[in-house]
């Protein structure tokens, strides 16, 4: 990747900055190359400073949020910056020592809780995307090939755990068409509520809680779409157990709506039953393993993330010690 890749102006949140259009951008709306850049602001504004007059090509305003873009030429933006301090360098130095793998298409590291995956809703700042930018153009630490880190699945703020990220629009491609077509295999670890079967499947479709005000809160539903966890016991504690779990599909908030459907909410999560616990600051849920084809070449890869310390120390006051699902 060549530094025109990057914003000329190396600031967390420029209040100015330049791009040089490369191969995977040209041919980019306008718009488009923008809210993959300025991450911390919403589509709506982002078109707002278009209108304005305040991005521009080539050192001429462009007004036009459809204007295809060019290989070479060079976008430039004045920006406000977001209200809310910007910790995009302490995010990304920490990043930095939780990566699992990375070559030139791909990268894998050990998402912490407590994270946002990408811009949504009120947080447009503070993301783990934004700080593996941060860590790309500033930390010094050259790039393995390819380019920005691009999404391809997500997990929830206080889920910790493997997350794959794309770095080349080829890889991107082909990451979502394996997630798509289910050749992924994920293994969770998940402390809840109370005592389950040594091994169960639940199988039970998933849709939008319509009778709760909480956006985005799921539940189990007839007209639902299709949904199926499957898990078995990995440790039993007196008033607790720990699953291994795994998912033949991706729908939101999947495996805390099911266990908690059944009966045996997450240990730690507020939204689906089983309410905030002092020993754990967030749900206790961890995508611990990931398997999956590589997109480009085709070899397997397996990542394993580590059983975080809080987890750890959940076991401990549970009274218990560590399972062997990470052998």
């Amino acid at each position: 990747m060549s530094d025109d890749d990057e914003p000329v102006d190396a600031s967390l949140v420029p209040s100015e900055a330049v791009w040089q259009v490369s191969d995977d951008d040209a041919g980019k709306r306008l718009d488009a190359f923008l809210v993959e850049r300025l991450t911390w602001r919403s589509r709506t504004s982002i078109t707002t400073l278009i209108r304005e007059g305040e991005v521009s090509v080539d050192g001429a305003p462009c007004t036009r949020k459809g204007r295809k873009l060019k290989l070479g030429e060079r976008v430039g933006v004045a920006v406000p910056p977001p209200a809310e301090p910007v910790r995009h360098a302490e995010i990304g130095e920490d990043l930095a020592g939780r990566i699992l793998f990375e070559d030139e298409h791909l990268i894998a590291l050990d998402k912490p809780p407590g994270l946002v995956v990408h811009p949504v809703g009120r947080t447009r700042v503070n993301t783990l995307i934004q700080g593996l930018h941060w860590l790309v153009a500033h930390s010094g630490r050259p790039p393995r090939g390819g380019g920005l880190p691009r999404i391809c699945h997500r997990l929830d703020r206080d889920t910790s755990g493997v997350l794959v990220l794309a770095k080349t629009s080829a890889a991107r491609s082909e990451l979502q068409h394996v997630f798509e077509g289910r050749e992924v295999h994920k293994t969770y670890l998940a402390f809840v509520q109370g005592q389950t079967p040594e091994e169960e499947t639940i199988d039970a479709p998933i849709g939008s809680d319509l009778e709760s005000e909480i956006e985005l809160k799921m539940a189990v539903r007839p007209d639902g779409l299709p949904s199926r966890t499957r898990y078995r016991v990995q440790a039993r504690y007196p008033e607790a157990t720990a699953l291994e779990v795994a998912i033949d599909t991706g729908r939101q908030h999947q495996i805390r709506v099911h266990l908690s459907a059944r009966g045996n909410p997450i240990l730690g999560d507020p939204l689906y039953g089983a309410g905030a616990d002092p020993r754990i600051g967030r749900q206790a849920l961890h995508a611990q393993v990931l398997e999956l084809p590589h997109p480009i070449l085709g070899s397997p890869l397996r990542f394993v993330a580590p059983e975080p310390e809080d987890m750890l120390a959940l076991r401990e006051a549970l009274g218990g010690g560590k399972g062997p699902l990470a052998r």
